[in-house]
């Protein structure tokens, strides 16, 4: 009977840390909702590779939910009374299944990026489920009922999910570090160079950009969504045309300094112009 009641005072403390925590994972949710303007935004390989195994967590979660409230009803109905432990445990994975969904719906729920909270009560739930079961199986307690044994199964199964999202989610980062920061472009690329393949106009009043503005409305940037650098901008075509510039002093070695000068005079005198131009617009109104 002790241990009985020791049981219920460690589901009622572990309901009322749940719901404090859940309360301030929620408010810090809707407060970076604000700042971003969205959802948690994941790249699309992590997504891909912590897809099923969110779903599986998911719905273990709701069919673990779903036990405790049908046995909890089951028990009112035969015996008019539940125990005040029982009540917790069903009230916390009713909280737990409505804040994995939000969290879903928010996009916090995929990839790696579940919730701490709810990896702790998960974590949490099998080692409570586990003790019990083990200690009724070895004859040492009674304490274990038809919930614990079938509910065990079913949080096995979410933390050898939440094992195997953080693995691959360490191999996705692993990936990215491998992959270099810059790539080499093919010059005939014309699809990507956005900024050659537009007209003059376009250039001029930055159109080419509209695009990039569209998606960046709806969703956040990521890199692919940046378009190539024109070819005659990338680092091959500047240094070639530097190397020239300083070759064609043929009398005495110049200096690194005069020949980037001479390579990109010409540029930044017209940006200098057009710069100076909207000024004066500016300062006419």
């Amino acid at each position: 009977m002790e241990i009985l009641l020791a049981l219920d005072y460690v589901r009622l403390s572990a309901f009322a840390v749940l719901l404090l925590w859940v309360i301030g994972e929620f408010l810090t949710l809707k407060e970076g909702e604000h700042e971003a303007g969205s959802g948690v935004v994941i790249s699309a390989e992590r997504k891909g590779v912590t897809l099923l195994p969110s779903h599986i967590i998911s719905v273990c979660n709701a069919l673990i939910t779903s036990i405790h409230i049908g046995f909890a009803v089951l028990g009112v109905w035969k015996h008019q009374t539940i125990s005040l432990g029982f009540i917790f445990a069903s009230l916390s994975w009713i909280l737990v299944t409505l804040f994995s969904v939000y969290c879903k719906h928010k996009g916090a729920g995929l990839g790696s990026n579940w919730p701490a909270v709810l990896v702790y009560w998960w974590v949490f739930s099998s080692l409570l489920e586990s003790l019990l079961t083990s200690l009724h199986l070895l004859h040492l307690i009674n304490s274990a009922t038809v919930v614990n044994f079938t509910s065990l199964p079913f949080c096995a199964i979410i933390c050898l999910c939440l094992l195997a999202i953080a693995m691959r989610t360490s191999e996705a980062n692993q990936d990215e570090l491998n992959q270099p920061l810059l790539t080499r472009e093919d010059s005939g690329d014309s699809r990507r160079d956005r900024f050659s393949s537009s007209r003059w106009w376009s250039q001029l009043t930055f159109q080419w950009l509209n695009p990039v503005f569209e998606k960046g409305h709806h969703v956040r940037l990521e890199i692919e969504h940046i378009p190539a650098v024109p070819q005659s901008e990338t680092a091959d075509q500047s240094y070639a045309l530097l190397q020239e510039t300083m070759h064609k002093q043929k009398t005495e070695p110049m200096s690194l300094q005069k020949g980037i000068i001479c390579a990109v005079w010409t540029p930044l005198v017209i940006n200098a112009v057009f710069a100076g131009n909207r000024y004066h617009e500016i300062y006419q109104k």
